[in-house]
């Protein structure tokens, strides 16, 4: 099923760029605007130049070529998978590593079951990054995928060891190993590994949708023939039974909460937010639960279990959606978030900050969503409401470029 193989990276070389810490950039769609202005800072080099540059995409592809000219990008001779770890502790001090392969892997339409997604995507943003891929003909950012592997077998096939070729710690405090996997006999037996998987979206709906549209307008100007480069696309890959895998809520911020009570749903009343952030942490997994800030107090809110309900409208963030937002505030939560009617953070604390200022009505606060949930939503081919996940740490961009053309 799934189609896992090396590629010829163009990477950094650090001798002509510089420490590969000051040239790394995180995915374009969470880098606000002073991050942005701090990592064109940093470098000339930095990948940020590239992903949200300050030039007009025409001329990224000359900024691209300059680099290689001059010795700042080199491209890999042979075929390389590049193993990836990722060190970090969460809030709570556990320590973790997640272990990633980043592979150009075929691309496949998502009927085919073989690529799966499990977020709603928006034409904005694909359209975004089809004008760029048009002008540099490169893959910048790897998509995050998933993949089911309770052995560890891919991982354990690509026979990483040794010292990695760098090594680098984020401004998070994660620390980052890279080792290059070009032995053919490993990466064969990776692709073996894999080739009867299939591959769940983590991260990055929008670059996989822009990589389908991009393939497809090049094979309409080329017409059939062999495969070619833009036939796959850059990806991370990481097992779904990875211990390092992290899936953390985004917490949902808005304007106003609903006077009353809300059908199929009850509110109690909790001293505080370290209470209300107990009390979700031990609510029934099979009922919906959500945490709700408001000026006058901390609520736990909850809901009775529907056992004829698809596994996406079991998940908190589609109860809120189809009981709350949808019935009392008059839209989805991506037209919300269009409208600037819901805004979203990754910190519990923070939301509720929001609210104790005034800049907020209401702020909820969700549960992360259990991993196999995650799995079962793709599995019926279904997709949850965007910013559902939030898998820590993000990939980065940067590690390695994947070019598109022969």
């Amino acid at each position: 099923m799934a189609d896992v193989r090396p590629f010829r990276a163009l990477r950094y070389d650090e001798a002509a760029a510089g420490p590969l810490g000051s040239l790394l950039a995180p995915p374009y769609d969470v880098i606000d605007d002073d991050e942005r202005r701090a990592l064109l800072a940093r470098s000339p080099y930095n990948a940020c130049h590239l992903i949200l540059p300050e030039v007009p995409y025409a001329q990224v592809r000359t900024l691209l070529d300059g680099w290689t000219a001059g010795g700042v990008l080199r491209r890999e001779e042979a075929p390389v998978l590049i193993a990836w770890t990722q060190h970090f502790t969460l809030a709570d001090g556990t320590a973790r590593e997640r272990r990633t392969l980043l592979a150009a892997v075929g691309l496949e339409p998502y009927e085919a079951r073989v690529v799966r997604p499990h977020e709603r995507t928006h034409a904005g943003p694909r359209e975004d990054r089809l004008r760029l891929t048009r002008e540099v003909r490169t893959n910048l950012s790897p998509v995050f995928g998933l993949y089911p592997d309770p052995r560890g077998a891919a991982w354990t096939a690509a026979r990483v060891g040794g010292s990695p070729y760098a090594e680098l710690a984020d401004p998070e405090g994660t620390v980052h190993r890279f080792h290059l996997v070009s032995d053919p006999a490993a990466t064969e037996a990776v692709a073996a590994a894999l080739a009867d998987r299939w591959i769940l979206i983590a991260d990055g709906h929008h670059r996989y949708e822009t990589a389908l549209a991009y393939r497809r307008e090049r094979r309409e100007a080329e017409g059939p023939g062999r495969e070619r480069a833009y036939d796959r696309v850059l990806m991370g890959l990481t097992a779904l039974d990875d211990p390092g895998l992290v899936v953390l809520p985004t917490h949902r911020l808005l304007p106003r909460w609903p006077e009353g009570p809300v059908d199929g749903l009850a509110a109690r009343r909790v001293d505080g937010l370290d209470a209300l952030l107990e009390d979700l942490a031990v609510a029934p997994a099979d009922a919906p639960a959500f945490g709700l800030v408001r000026r006058d107090g901390h609520d736990l809110v909850t809901g009775e279990p529907d056992p004829s309900a698809s596994p996406a409208q079991r998940l908190d963030v589609a109860v809120l959606e189809q009981r709350v937002l949808v019935p009392h505030l008059g839209a989805d939560q991506a037209q919300l978030a269009h409208d600037g009617a819901l805004g979203y953070t990754k910190d519990a604390r923070e939301a509720a900050a929001e609210v104790e200022a005034g800049r907020i009505g209401a702020a909820v606060i969700m549960r992360p969503i259990p991993k196999p949930a995650v799995a079962a939503v793709a599995e019926a081919g279904e997709t949850m409401p965007q910013k559902s996940t939030y898998f820590f740490p993000k990939l980065l961009s940067g590690v390695a470029f994947n070019p598109l053309d022969d």
